[in-house]
């Protein structure tokens, strides 16, 4: 029984971090965004150089990169939250089963 309160407390915790990490990492997605936009109008008028806006775009990429990761990592704890919590081990009845 301190097992599975164990596992459910473990899977629950991770579950909380990875979203609060996903949160930051959509904020910086966003900031990123905005950047890019900024570096490319200031190179448009001739205030910044290229490298600034393939930084920025760099930046951009790799934020957006590490938010999909977060987002599957939130999906793997919700999934692992479910099976600590007992679900998804259901038995199907066989005459429904048979109907079908």
């Amino acid at each position: 029984m301190l097992a599975a309160f164990t596992d459910v407390e473990t899977a629950l915790t991770a579950y909380a971090k990875e979203q609060t990490r996903r949160q930051s990492l959509e904020h910086a997605a966003q900031a990123n965004e905005k950047a890019v936009a900024l570096a490319g109008d200031l190179y448009r008028h001739g205030l910044a150089d290229f490298l600034r806006v393939l930084e920025s775009q760099r930046s951009l990429y790799q934020s957006q990169d590490a938010l999909i990761e977060s987002e599957r990592a939130v999906s793997s704890d919700l999934i692992a939250l479910y099976k600590a919590l007992g679900g998804g081990w259901e038995e199907k009845d066989s005459s429904s089963a048979a109907r079908r």
